[in-house]
């Protein structure tokens, strides 16, 4: 695509204002783009507006930015804005015709369906038991006191997690270590030049197709061993839940039961990308946001005592940990939503333009990809209150300013708003209900966003001091 349409319009619209051109044109603003992403349109906006243009790798982009013009984005025909064709570099992750390269948005629906009921409110409860055992196995690992990389320890424990409710304990007991190794090469393949070519020869995209190899290559198996199972015979290890299908089931059983329109089993293929895209959506997202919440919680340490309080209030000592007992935890459940607020697990959320539209009066044409960013909107002064500021209590009853629609989207919006967002909050909630008992944890160093993925953790190594605390503090 060449760059400089955006000079088109009619008469009642207006073309977006283009950013002041200090790079070259078919490159754009990429050096300040690829170091900070948040920083370059957040400048972009205090200096231009809420909408605004600028040329990517040779593709046009449209940065548009507020509740308003998110509902326009999100609720928009897919049709005319695409986040199927917005996401096609995810292809080499998920597999070929697997969620967003799927033929059609019907297609894609139609795969996405049968995993609703595995992640619905009935089999959550269940979900928490594992939740609460991963952790508890991962801190009795550590030694009394020490030096951690806290986002590698939360990746193994959401790898972990994971694995076991969605898949099942055979792939789990399977791939045992191997897996955070594989997850982390998979995820580190997402990255800006796969906005350009998905198979562009470089090294973290070849140890993305390996790894993916690899796991899917253990799914397969994982399914082969369960086709072959007698019928009524469960997976091992997990307890029985309602899981929309028939009892005892985790989401592997879900979508072998699946049935296509013509009544035949979901291919293989299809079973373990979906299975893929769902961990990976999940797993990563879930790891960061955990971590995320443990480095605001170290860098305010004020709140801990209250968070503890809380706990002791809710969750007795030796009592399973529950989704109600979770759901209770209202200071737990705000620090994990200012921490989606501060550092959203995805920074970049994205739409086609199949056809010319407009966006807030704005002439958007054919080709041009929408760019929406929850870490610039979640700074909003005019939607959340000094917004720099680390502030739980913006949640509560009085203010709630997460509840004006599309303020609050790190899990983006709309139809395609993540729908394994009361699973990541339940997980989230969850490490940390452990973690508060049985461990006090301080800073080590700063901790600044690793912008070279699309998912930004904290700059590895994530290092932080912890000292397990006795029975009887805890």
């Amino acid at each position: 695509m060449t760059t400089g349409t955006f000079a088109a319009g009619s008469r009642d619209t207006v073309p977006a204002p283009r950013l002041p051109a200090r790079h070259l044109p078919w490159l754009g603003p990429l050096p300040a783009f690829y170091r900070d992403p948040v920083a370059m349109l957040r400048a972009a906006r205090e200096q231009v507006g809420n909408a605004f243009a600028f040329p990517l790798l040779g593709q046009d982009i449209v940065f548009v930015c507020g509740p308003e013009a998110h509902a326009e984005v999100f609720e928009a025909d897919e049709a005319v804005l695409s986040p199927r064709e917005a996401y096609r570099f995810m292809a080499p992750v998920f597999g070929r015709g697997i969620g967003y390269d799927a033929a059609t948005p019907e297609e894609m629906d139609a795969q996405i369906a049968p995993i609703r009921p595995a992640l619905g409110s009935r089999n959550l409860d269940t979900y928490a038991r594992v939740m609460e055992a991963e952790v508890r196995a991962q801190v009795a690992r550590w030694p009394a006191e020490g030096e951690i990389d806290l986002l590698a320890e939360l990746n193994r424990t959401t790898v972990a997690i994971a694995t076991r409710c969605l898949i099942g304990e055979e792939f789990h007991g399977r791939m045992g270590p191997e897996l955070p190794r594989l997850y982390h090469e998979l995820e580190s393949g997402i990255r800006l030049a796969g906005m350009l070519s998905p198979k562009v020869p470089i090294p973290a995209f070849r140890r993305r197709d390996r790894a993916r190899a690899a796991i899917a290559e253990a799914i397969g198996e994982a399914i082969a061993e369960r086709r072959g199972r007698p019928p009524g015979d469960g997976p091992v290890g997990l307890p029985d839940f309602p899981s929309g299908a028939a009892p005892g089931q985790d989401m592997l059983a879900v979508l072998l039961a699946a049935r296509t329109p013509d009544g035949h089993p979901l291919p293989d293929r299809i079973v373990t990308g979906i299975l893929i895209a769902m961990i990976f959506a999940g797993q990563h997202t879930s790891a960061v946001l955990a971590t995320w919440t443990g480095v605001l919680l170290m860098r305010h340490p004020e709140y801990v005592p209250r968070l503890r309080s809380e706990q002791q209030e809710l969750w007795t000592p030796g009592s399973p940990l529950g989704t109600r007992v979770l759901h209770r935890m209202e200071l737990l459940d705000n620090c994990v939503r200012e921490a989606e607020r501060l550092h959203p697990p995805l920074i970049l959320l994205m739409r086609k333009a199949l056809r010319d539209t407009t966006i807030r009066g704005h002439h958007v044409p054919a080709g041009a990809l929408v760019m929406v960013s929850p870490a610039v909107a979640h700074r909003m002064p005019e939607v959340f209150r000094d917004p720099d500021r680390f502030d739980p209590s913006r949640y509560g009853a009085g203010r709630a300013e997460h509840r004006r629609p599309y303020g609050l989207i790190g899990f983006g919006g709309g139809k395609h708003r993540c729908i394994g967002l009361a699973f990541a909050y339940l997980q989230v909630k969850a490490v940390w209900s452990v973690l508060l008992r049985e461990v006090d944890l301080w800073p080590v160093t700063s901790y600044a966003p690793d912008y070279s993925t699309f998912v930004p953790a904290p700059t590895a190594p994530c290092t932080v001091r912890y000292r397990k605390r006795s029975m009887e503090t805890s």
